[in-house]
Formats: C-alpha cells, sequence, structure tokens
C-alpha cells in the first residue's frame, strides 16, 4: 500500500541522485575556474605571479581523484562529503595564493564567489549536511586570517554572513520543494509496479524479472524456478450475489491470506481480474505442488468477511527458457483443474 511517509535514507540518496550531475559539473567548474585566478595575480604583481602558479593549479589533483570516484561511489553520505571537502579545498588554494599576494584586499571578492559554489553543490546534500559545511566558510576565513592578516576583515564578515544565511535558506527550501517531487516519483514507481487493490505486483514487474532480448528469468531470481496460477472459482457469481465492492473485499482477502506463505525471493502477480501467478523461486515441481496445495487449503479456510470461496491452481515448471512457456502450462494446468472439478491442484 503506497504511504506518503518518507523514508528519510531513500529520500536523501534519491535527492542526491537527481542533482549528482549538477553537482558533479559545479565541483569541475569550479576547480577550473579557481585557477583562472591566476590572471589576476598577475595583475597584481604586474608580472607572471611564479609564486602563486602552483596554489592555483594544485587543485587539479583533487578534482581528477573527485572525477574517478563519481563514477565508482554511489552512497550520497560519501560523494557529498567529497564533495564539500573539494570545495574547501579550493577555498584554501586560494587562501594559500592570497599569501603571496601584495594586496589582499580583493579577497573578499573571491569569497563570495565561494559561497555560489557552496550554493551550487548544497542541492543535491542534506540540509544538515550543506549547513554544517557551508558554515566552515566562516571558520575559515577566521582561521586564515592569522597569517593572510586581512585589511578588511570584518567587510568580508559582514558580507559573508549573509551569504551564509541566505544560501542556508536556499538550501533548506530546496530541500522541502524536492519533497513533493520524491512522493510523486515514489507514487508513480508504486502505480506502475502495483495493483492498487491488492497491493501484489503488477504485470509491469515481468520487466525487471527477465531478459527482455531472451526472455528468460533472470539468474538472480533462483533455480529452480516454478510458476503457479491460481483464480477464484465461481468469482462472478460472488460478484453478481454480493457486488462488485463485496467482490473487491474478497480479492484483498485472498492477496493478504497468500501473501505472508511466499518466500523473500517469491512474486506475486495479479494477472488479471481474479486470477494471480506466483513465480516460485529455487522449488522444484514437487515443492510447488505441495506449496499450492497449502494455499488452496489456506483460502478454503479463510474469512474473507463476505463469504466462503476456493481457488483452482495450475503449477508448472521453468524448463530455463522462454518465460512464457512455464505460464502458458501452468495455464493449461488451472484450465484442467476448473474442467476436473475446482477447488484442486493440477500440475503440468
Amino acid at each position: 500500500m503506497f504511504t506518503e511517509e518518507i523514508d528519510k535514507e531513500d529520500f536523501y540518496q534519491s535527492k542526491y541522485d537527481y542533482y549528482k550531475q549538477f553537482s558533479f559539473w559545479v565541483i569541475v567548474f569550479s576547480s577550473l575556474a579557481s585557477i583562472t585566478y591566476f590572471i589576476s595575480d598577475c595583475q597584481l604583481f604586474d608580472r607572471f605571479a611564479i609564486e602563486t602558479l602552483l596554489p592555483r593549479t594544485i587543485i587539479i589533483i583533487p578534482m581528477l581523484i573527485y572525477i574517478f570516484l563519481a563514477k565508482k561511489i554511489q552512497s550520497y553520505k560519501t560523494m557529498v562529503v567529497i564533495e564539500y571537502i573539494i570545495i574547501h579545498m579550493i577555498m584554501w588554494t586560494t587562501i594559500w595564493a592570497i599569501y603571496f599576494l601584495p594586496i589582499k584586499t580583493h579577497a573578499s571578492e573571491g569569497f563570495i564567489i565561494m559561497h555560489l559554489m557552496f550554493c551550487g553543490i548544497g542541492f543535491s546534500a542534506p540540509f544538515k549536511y550543506s549547513t554544517f559545511f557551508h558554515s566552515l566558510v566562516i571558520v575559515n576565513i577566521l582561521v586564515s586570517n592569522l597569517f593572510n592578516h586581512y585589511e578588511n576583515l570584518d567587510i568580508m564578515l559582514s558580507l559573508g554572513l549573509p551569504c551564509l544565511f541566505a544560501i542556508c535558506f536556499i538550501n533548506y527550501f530546496m530541500q522541502k520543494l524536492y519533497v513533493g517531487h520524491y512522493l510523486t516519483a515514489k507514487k508513480m514507481e508504486y502505480i506502475s509496479r502495483y495493483d492498487h487493490l491488492t497491493d501484489v505486483y503488477n504485470r509491469n514487474v515481468l520487466g525487471e524479472l527477465i531478459d527482455t532480448e531472451t526472455e528468460q528469468f533472470l539468474s538472480s531470481i533462483g533455480k529452480p524456478v516454478s510458476v503457479m496460477i491460481f483464480d477464484i472459482d465461481f468469482f462472478k457469481k460472488v460478484n453478481d450475489t454480493y457486488g462488485h465492492v463485496k467482490g473487491d473485499q474478497v480479492l484483498k482477502s485472498l492477496a493478504d491470506t497468500v501473501k505472508p506463505m511466499i518466500e523473500k525471493n517469491d512474486y506475486m502477480l495479479r494477472w488479471g481480474g481474479e486470477e494471480f501467478v506466483l513465480i516460485l523461486s529455487e522449488r522444484t515441481l514437487e515443492e510447488a505442488s505441495a506449496f499450492a496445495e497449502k494455499v488452496r487449503k489456506a483460502v478454503e479456510t479463510s474469512d474473507n468477511g463476505v463469504c466462503p470461496v476456493t481457488v483452482s491452481i495450475g503449477v508448472a515448471a521453468y524448463d530455463g527458457k522462454n518465460y512464457k512457456s512455464a505460464i502458458d502450462e501452468a495455464d493449461q494446468a488451472l484450465y484442467r483443474a476448473k474442467e476436473n472439478g475446482r477447488n484442486r491442484v493440477e500440475v503440468s
């Protein structure tokens, strides 16, 4: 059943995945842009500023490491921290270059630009991460003032603190804004994979279980695999006698009876109407047949709050080829169960 409860870990990972390409290019362009500050260094020295060449260019190394890690690591917890470390490294290489400059009054403009970099990668980060790492900008300025002795430290702080607060607000607002996108995406994912009435999978989930080229079940399902098809006997009579609302109640009760019986790697699908398919992982035909009998008895003795119902079940083994052949064989077995009196299990 779809709910609007938010799993924080899943939410933050989803948020990072959504913005990670943006964050990636913010890091890359920020690193490359920081190198171009060497031009202004030369202007301040009125010559080739050999003193700041290394501080300005060394950022290439962590940038390349970041590009490599971004392709290997998916976890938001790791990558967000790495991204903030890179931005802080850009700031500290800038501080290192400022140490050599004959005029340090322009540092305030450079630090304002730093705030924009923090704003950019804050989109993909949890708000508490962005607030903590961005706040360290002020710490960086105060610590570096011990040796850089900024002539306009008061201006840096009076400009920097409002930027910090404004960007923290932006990141907070963007996180709140993403909640709506996240819930909509989750709802659409649920609708595409689950039957809204019974809360079991629908047919669309088959796309995740088979190789679309060979139409074989994926090896991750396990071997052997058996297939069950079952439906409610005389379900039309239930609808005609009690109405479709009560018929839906019977279907939901049936699903609630069977779902707890299946294993973690099994899949229960609503195939259509009152018909369901079970894909049983790591069960032989004999084991699947015995399980089908348990399902039949459980349904027969269950109380759905409307009327007693029974099911007919067809069971087939998957031969490792086209999954449709197993579905067809199970369907034929289900037909024989109907022909032979219903409320029974037939094996292909």
